[in-house]
């Protein structure tokens, strides 16, 4: 007798990983394919308008990889968004007290403008920085108490120490925040910077040049801030 043939559609395929990518998309970590998606989705359409169908076909990754490797949407949005400023933020693990000013103000320029050189990345980290500015999500707030603001008393720390003064007082704050502007112009305003001025950020070298060229200017600016109190007293 022949053996029993098995009734068409009775027999059900396995259930796909959640991280297993979809027919016809590339085979990688499904963690990372999910970041880089979310990346340009959330820079692009904003947190409330990207819907988690759309990032897992973004991704070639079903909808449940969400849920396995960060728990829900507004997680992964957490995490891109926290990774974007923990790129951007340079010396996070270089005690910048410790060493010269000039060599600390370098690496503070470095550092910050070292993600320029990943391009399209970094245009979109930037887009989705705006993106949080104007459609607020609260993740904003949180990355600045964990990220930015210890960098920021780090580098008050290093002007006063610079300056041999006893406190940091309101202009020592101006004078970090011109300091820190000069780093972040090249972000917030880079398709401006690349309107106007192409060259100085278009290639590893230049971008190399032009922390060099910041780290001069800042040095002239706390220059002229010592001859101003100087001169004050």
């Amino acid at each position: 007798m022949a053996a029993a043939r098995p009734v068409e559609g009775s027999a059900r395929a396995a259930p796909a990983r959640p991280g297993a990518p979809q027919a016809g998309q590339p085979a990688g970590n499904a963690r990372q394919r999910l970041l880089a998606a979310g990346l340009n989705l959330f820079a692009d359409k904003g947190f409330r308008a990207t819907s988690v169908r759309e990032l897992a076909r973004a991704a070639g990754v079903n909808v449940a990889a969400i849920s396995y490797h960060f728990g829900d949407k507004a997680a992964l949005y957490r995490e891109i968004f926290s990774a974007s400023m923990r790129e951007q933020l340079p010396g996070s693990a270089m005690p910048l007290e410790a060493i010269g000013f000039r060599e600390a103000i370098a690496a503070f320029y470095r550092g910050f403008l070292e993600p320029l050189k990943a391009g399209p990345q970094a245009a979109a980290m930037a887009r989705l920085h705006y993106r949080e500015y104007f459609e607020p999500t609260g993740v904003w707030q949180e990355v600045l108490e964990r990220e930015v603001r210890p960098q920021f008393e780090g580098l008050l720390r290093l002007l006063q120490r610079e300056l041999g003064l006893a406190r940091a007082d309101r202009d020592l704050q101006r004078l970090a925040l011109a300091i820190v502007a000069m780093a972040v112009h090249p972000f917030s305003c880079r398709d401006e910077v690349q309107a106007l001025a192409p060259a100085v950020i278009d290639s590893p070298r230049n971008i190399d040049l032009l922390a060099q060229r910041l780290a001069a200017y800042a040095c002239a600016i706390v220059a002229d801030e010592r001859l101003r109190r100087g001169a004050s007293t």
